[in-house]
């Protein structure tokens, strides 16, 4: 896909961070844009936001974890916008994890799951088939995580092995449409280099109530990635953020140049990967990934 112009875009997790930046990036390219999110005031406030682009951006609430709501989207965005080229499964949640796996509770991981693995997988199922159907050249973009992916984070269980089934459900994906010699191709998105100055940590805003946290759960220190960068500091880590726009014009630039993995280089991040894989074919005992 060389350019995006009238190409019609899907952004889950449409609202704000890198969802919002990367709709900002493709309307900016001429693509007609549809973000959706779970919180209906956030999209109003993207969609006013971007209002400069207000012939190209449409928004629609619908929640990822819900089947129903995700085939809504797609014929909505098929009846009223035009056929899905660019499919980006982007939303996703961090739970507040500062417990052992033994002491969390089935609604942190029924939570997490429903949006980060199924939001996935629903998303797929809502629009591909339509997407094989009309048979134009399309992708499907599916925003994953190092941490899952390529390393295993002890401090965030639930987060990292949500990610590590993202990672594999693209894979498969991406092998599947191939074998059908299908024209829609499949990118993995690994915002960074560094940690993005997103929401993700106040993600706990848009829990459901169902689904609701252990009140006697501790509270975690941090809800913000300015709360991340203050703690490396008294750690003594100076530790570096990308901003989402950055993420946007490297994803966008990337899929252009047919890439499966949309993954900007991090020197330590990538040791610690190594490290992994090295102890995997020499048996060796399992490292703790140093990433800062």
């Amino acid at each position: 896909m060389e350019d995006f112009k009238d190409k019609v875009a899907v952004v889950t997790g449409g609202a704000s961070g890198v969802g919002f930046a990367i709709g900002e990036a493709l309307a900016k390219e001429g693509a007609k844009v549809v973000l959706t999110d779970i919180e209906e005031s956030k999209l109003k406030a993207a969609k006013e936001e971007l209002s400069s682009y207000d012939d190209l951006i449409s928004v629609k609430q619908a929640d990822v974890s819900n089947p129903k709501s995700m085939d809504d989207l797609n014929s909505f965005v098929t009846s009223e916008i035009g056929d899905v080229q660019l499919l980006f499964n982007n939303a996703g949640v961090a739970p507040a994890e500062l417990q052992s796996i033994w002491d969390t509770k089935p609604n942190d991981w029924n939570w997490a799951y429903g949006v980060n693995v199924m939001g996935v997988v629903h998303g797929i199922q809502a629009f591909v088939p339509s997407m094989l159907a009309h048979d134009k050249d399309a992708r499907v973009i599916n925003t994953c995580s190092g941490n899952g992916a390529f390393i295993n984070l002890p401090s965030t269980p639930i987060y990292t092995s949500s990610k590590a089934a993202v990672s594999s459900i693209t894979e498969v994906l991406k092998l599947q449409l191939e074998q059908m010699q299908s024209k829609i191709k499949v990118s993995i998105l690994f915002p960074g280099p560094h940690t993005v100055r997103t929401n993700l940590f106040s993600a706990e805003r848009n829990r459901p109530e169902e689904l609701a946290r252990d009140p006697d759960a501790p509270e975690h220190p941090i809800s913000s990635v300015e709360d991340m960068v203050e703690m490396m500091k008294t750690m003594g880590v100076d530790m570096e953020t990308t901003t989402p726009e950055e993420v946007a014009n490297f994803c966008l630039k990337e899929i252009k140049q047919e890439k499966y993995w949309i993954n900007p280089a991090n020197e330590k991040s990538e040791q610690a990967f190594k490290d992994r894989v090295e102890s995997i074919l020499q048996r060796a005992d399992l490292p703790n990934p140093n990433i800062f």
